[in-house]
């Protein structure tokens, strides 16, 4: 079923991005929750189409200074020891072609392409790839 996201052990899900602010990028990825403590899906679950993330399964990052080598871009991130190989394999280099300051990791997490990009006036995000963190 198209924009339906399944939680999978073993995967994390990235996204590269450009956002004019950490205040509109954390503003993008936050969860909200009504008075009741039901949540209202963030306006990254929304664009995406997959709606709910568990929000202890997902990282963020936002670099002042735009990068493009995922050795940089991906060295804080848990397991980034096995995430980093996995992606210089899939962007075939140390290298992107473009520059980011934003990166979103979502942990057990298997997103399905529903939505390959997204942009509005203040973040442009786009997703790269699942690949195995363990």
């Amino acid at each position: 079923m198209r924009g339906e996201t399944k939680e999978y052990s073993g995967v994390v899900s990235v996204w590269f991005g450009v956002s004019k602010s950490f205040e509109d990028f954390e503003e993008f990825v936050d969860i909200e929750y009504t008075e009741d403590g039901d949540s209202i899906n963030s306006e990254f679950g929304t664009k995406f189409e997959f709606g709910y993330y568990d929000e202890d399964n997902i990282e963020i990052c936002f670099y002042e200074e735009p990068k493009n080598n995922i050795d940089d871009i991906l060295h804080d991130f848990s397991y980034s020891e096995v995430i980093i190989p996995n992606m210089k394999e899939l962007v075939n280099g140390d290298n992107l072609a473009y520059w980011i300051n934003s990166v979103i990791a979502l942990y057990d997490f298997q997103y399905d392409e529903a939505k390959s990009g997204d942009e509005t006036e203040n973040i442009k995000i786009k997703y790269i790839c699942t690949v195995p963190y363990k």
